[in-house]
């Protein structure tokens, strides 16, 4: 009678509560070198995912050169930094070639904590919506394109948390590395925003993994 197949519990799931001092100081993380220019891509829901990746689109990572393939968004957020939770949190899903041969995790996510900011009385949108007015629509094809320059996502001050984990959406495969940046930034959009807590996963059990920062506590 053969053995049964055990099916080992998952460890390592996205989103996580990212606590400062709860995290370790890791002098060796080097900061992460955003190269980014602006791209066309479609919205797919609350994704928008990228036409094409040409060389200048990526960042560089642990010495590897990763290009971003999509930006997903989630509202409210979904990693929760020192028990603040954003009303808008950022994906940028870059791929690492060197997976699996000579890497373990497939993606490097990098988030960020959005502060969308109300510059007109308007309606409340869900983010489908809202992210369609967010974006520079361009004419040309079939499908509606926009354009979009995701540094103007990234904070001027850019430590981070960094932790290994999963995806937040479909299987949550446990094939990323986070990097969690921890000051938001302000970006502006149609209108309000309207939460869905239900479209944000909910927060997962840290288990017997660590948290690293890139940076240091002023005494």
């Amino acid at each position: 009678m053969p053995a049964p197949v055990v099916t080992p519990q998952r460890t390592q799931q996205s989103p996580i509560k990212l606590h400062t001092l709860k995290s370790y100081y890791a002098p060796e993380l080097k900061p992460i070198d955003f190269q980014y220019t602006k791209v066309s891509g479609v919205l797919e829901g609350e994704e928008f995912v990228l036409e094409r990746v040409g060389p200048g689109c990526r960042v560089v990572f642990d010495g590897m050169e990763c290009p971003l393939r999509k930006l997903h968004y989630h509202a409210p957020g979904e990693h929760r930094i020192d028990g603040v939770t954003a009303d808008l949190e950022l994906h940028l899903v870059h791929e690492i070639p060197a997976y699996p041969d000579e890497y373990p995790s497939a993606y490097l996510v990098v988030a960020v904590m959005l502060t969308p900011a109300v510059t007109k009385a308007a309606p409340q949108q869900a983010l489908g919506p809202w992210l369609r007015g967010h974006f520079d629509a361009r004419s040309g094809g079939a499908r509606q394109t926009y354009e979009v320059d995701p540094s103007i996502y990234l904070p001027t001050e850019r430590a981070y948390f960094r932790y290994e984990g999963s995806l937040t959406t479909g299987d949550a495969d446990e094939v990323v590395s986070w990097v969690v940046l921890r000051s938001p930034q302000n970006i502006e959009g149609p209108g309000p925003l309207k939460l869905d807590p239900e479209s944000a996963r909910i927060v997962q059990p840290l288990m017997r993994r660590y948290v690293l920062r890139s940076f240091a506590l002023i005494a």
